[in-house]
């Protein structure tokens, strides 16, 4: 099991490196790259740098991995327990964007909020689920002995972080916001959004006896439409409206 945890982590932290280098790449070699994705040099290249001490631990099976598969749990659990509130930030901002991109399909199949399970299946299952097995399995060297010399002890250390995911996972999303955001997305139109790219709005919808605060980040390349109902969860829409994008006049030759 060690073993098979230890090759799903590496292939994992590759594929994360994978989309730091094409972020830094872009960064260095495609004009306006840095101007769209507003990234900062320094930190994409810490990312990567620490992405590849990550994979040269696992790779290896250094002492370190305990410690980095912890330290991954408990990121991802940060990240399941405050999705709602920074997660399609830290989507746009993060180097490993692409990764998360490969599961966002919004942008290309037509099933409406259900679109974007695949994100979520990555971030809950994925960051959430997988990283805090990895980190049990992988520490259990540290722990294990608790649940012989004191087994409830032991247990409830081993249940709390499953059933606070789950928590969050139920807390976190609804689909009637899910519902909303999507008809917000829907009616947006090329003029109202030119006239907000690039920035941020907020106000209130009103469906039936509920209300919804509905947050919209005006970007041609990347409209996001986030909802939160008055329960506290949230629903998310996105897609590209490229053709609402203005462009550049030519320059003469």
């Amino acid at each position: 099991m060690r073993r098979a945890l230890l090759v799903l982590n590496a292939f994992g932290t590759a594929v994360t490196l994978l989309s730091a280098l094409a972020v830094l790449g872009s960064l260095l070699f495609v004009p306006g790259y840095r101007i769209d994705h507003h990234d900062s040099l320094p930190f994409v290249l810490g990312y990567a740098a620490l992405q590849a001490w990550f994979l040269w631990a696992f790779l290896r099976d250094t002492p370190a991995v305990p410690w980095i598969a912890l330290a991954k749990a408990v990121a991802g659990l940060l990240l399941v327990a405050t999705f709602k509130v920074i997660g399609p930030d830290w989507i746009q901002v993060t180097p490993g964007r692409y990764v998360y991109q490969l599961f966002d399909w919004s942008d290309r199949l037509d099933w409406g909020p259900d679109a974007r399970l695949g994100l979520y299946a990555f971030v809950f299952l994925g960051r959430g689920a997988f990283n805090t097995f990895s980190a049990f399995e992988l520490t259990r060297p540290l722990w294990w002995s608790l649940r012989d010399t004191r087994p409830v002890l032991g247990r409830v250390m081993t249940a709390i972080p499953l059933a606070a995911m789950v928590t969050c996972v139920w807390l976190t999303f609804s689909p009637e916001a899910s519902e909303v955001a999507r008809l917000v997305l829907d009616g947006i139109d090329c003029p109202t959004l030119r006239q907000h790219e690039g920035g941020t709005t907020e106000d209130v919808r009103q469906r039936g006896d509920r209300r919804y605060h509905v947050q919209v980040h005006w970007r041609c390349t990347d409209v996001i439409v986030a909802v939160q109902a008055e329960d506290g969860r949230i629903g998310v829409a996105r897609a590209p409206r490229l053709e609402c994008c203005e462009t550049a006049p030519a320059r003469p030759s």
